[in-house]
């Protein structure tokens, strides 16, 4: 794809839009390149690529980790981590000028900034309908799915549904929407994403689709409390045309075999030595000094989570390892638990070529999301007990039965963290459940505090944007 050259909010700095294979000297304008059907098509990958994983450090693949999930009591910053500022994120003693916050914050507004060029420009391009209306509807979900992360990251965040692809002041330099207001465009956005085909298959496998955008909508249903729309959408979700259902092995959730299948609504697409697009989580989260294996060992567990699951959990040996044979010896290396999700035994000497997808939503937790929507609506009703229960029987654990309203919700809270467990979704429940100052004190995160529900603002966002406003407790 040629480089297209635009600037993004609060960023005086040119980015491109780029192929990885393109020469990075080919340069042509917004204007000259928005024609041709593969135009169209070129433009809507690389709003994939912004918004799930281009190769290096972006978004799903490790810097959620950094700049957020390491914040809760599942992870800490392991003891070869040596960049400061992931150091003190992960025990909450971050400042505005924290880099992975302020990387967040950039990035989620290159995605969002493509995904309106694409909605704005591809609509002009003369092409087969179908295909056109398609590729907006993909850019529309995506934007979504940016926007989603940044309104519970941030509350309220400026609210940009046009390419800022001038010095024009008035485009660049946006005041903060009230979180209404996002909110109200996700849901259009992912509304309008419903239409979208069941499934892809071949090279489009992993593109999004109208059960994804379901998905994500019963999941932005349930962070709003709107427990009776989050219960229907996913109802939609499990009967729908799309096939979805559990693995009946949890280990199939991140087998490379099994990529893309009946669980998996919607994964960020990993590949082993293909221009960088390995999953870099598992080298992460592998130890060093084992023989053979080139592993950085930054990103640990926090070391209670390992005995929170059950001895009979089948998740447990699926979520975490605590040994490996050395590549080079042939010996058992032990150590203390490590996550294990997304580490490709297939690229052993180099777990950053995994190519194991990392998961954005799965079936799973739309039953736990019906499951907690029915009970809050209306208490722990039949379909309520049935939905969690197969997540449960999966993992090899007894049926619910006979529970509170309170008691319910607790074991969905439970639930969701044993088996969502390293796939960013625990710093989201914390927030969304108002549990996040109480649970990271019981585990030693005692810096944790009533501003720490929101993320503060980049400060040099603010000194670039003077109508940017600090969110409080962050002045």
């Amino acid at each position: 794809m040629k480089k297209i050259i635009y600037i993004f909010l609060g960023v005086f700095t040119f980015s491109s839009c780029t192929d990885q294979n393109e020469n990075p000297a080919s340069l042509i304008t917004t204007e000259q390149f928005y024609k041709t059907e593969s135009d169209a098509q070129s433009a809507v990958t690389s709003v994939y690529n912004a918004a799930l994983n281009n190769g290096g450090l972006t978004m799903y693949n490790r810097l959620f980790h950094l700049a957020f999930e390491i914040m809760t009591d599942d992870a800490i910053a392991g003891l070869r981590v040596t960049n400061a500022d992931v150091r003190t994120i992960s025990v909450l003693a971050h400042s505005t000028t924290n880099d992975r916050v302020d990387e967040l914050w950039r990035e989620s507004y290159v995605a969002i900034n493509r995904a309106n060029i694409v909605i704005k420009r591809v609509p002009l391009i003369e092409m087969d309908a179908t295909l056109r209306t398609r590729l907006v509807n993909e850019a529309k979900f995506l934007r979504a799915l940016t926007y989603f992360t940044m309104v519970r990251l941030w509350g309220d965040v400026p609210l940009i549904l046009d390419e800022t692809g001038s010095l024009d002041k008035e485009a660049i330099l946006v005041a903060r929407t009230p979180k209404e207001e996002v909110y109200k465009q996700i849901i259009a956005d992912l509304t309008a994403a419903e239409t979208l085909p069941n499934s892809f298959t071949g090279a489009d496998a992993g593109r999004a689709t109208g059960g994804a955008a379901k998905a994500i909508l019963a999941k932005v249903y349930l962070t709003r409390q709107e427990w009776e729309k989050a219960a229907a959408k996913s109802l939609e979700v499990i009967n729908g045309p799309y096939g979805y259902d559990l693995f009946e092995n949890f280990a199939d959730v991140f087998n490379v075999a099994t990529k893309n299948g009946k669980e998996h609504i919607f994964s960020v697409q990993c590949k082993s030595n293909v221009n960088g697009q390995g999953n870099r989580l598992a080298s992460s989260a592998t130890p060093v000094g084992i023989a053979g294996v080139a592993s950085a060992g930054t990103d640990e567990p926090e070391p209670k989570t390992y005995a929170l699951f059950s001895a009979d959990d089948k998740r447990r040996d699926v979520t975490f390892f605590t040994s490996l044979v050395s590549p080079t010896t042939g010996k058992a290396v032990t150590f203390q638990p490590r996550f294990f999700k997304y580490f490709d035994p297939a690229q052993i000497g180099n777990p950053t070529e995994s190519a194991k997808n990392i998961p954005v939503i799965r079936f799973a937790e739309i039953l736990l999301i019906y499951a907690e929507a029915l009970n809050e609506a209306g208490g722990p009703v039949t379909e309520a007990y049935t939905a969690i229960n197969r997540v449960r029987k999966r993992a090899g654990l007894v049926a619910l039965a006979a529970l509170t309203k309170d008691q319910f919700r607790e074991a969905v809270y439970t639930e969701r963290r044993l088996e969502l467990m390293f796939e960013f979704q625990r710093w989201f429940d914390l927030i969304r459940t108002k549990r996040m100052v109480s649970e990271l004190q019981k585990i030693g995160k005692t810096n944790a505090a009533e501003k720490h529900y929101l993320h503060p603002i980049p400060q040099r966002e603010i000194d670039l944007n003077p109508k940017l406003v600090q969110n409080p407790g962050w002045q």
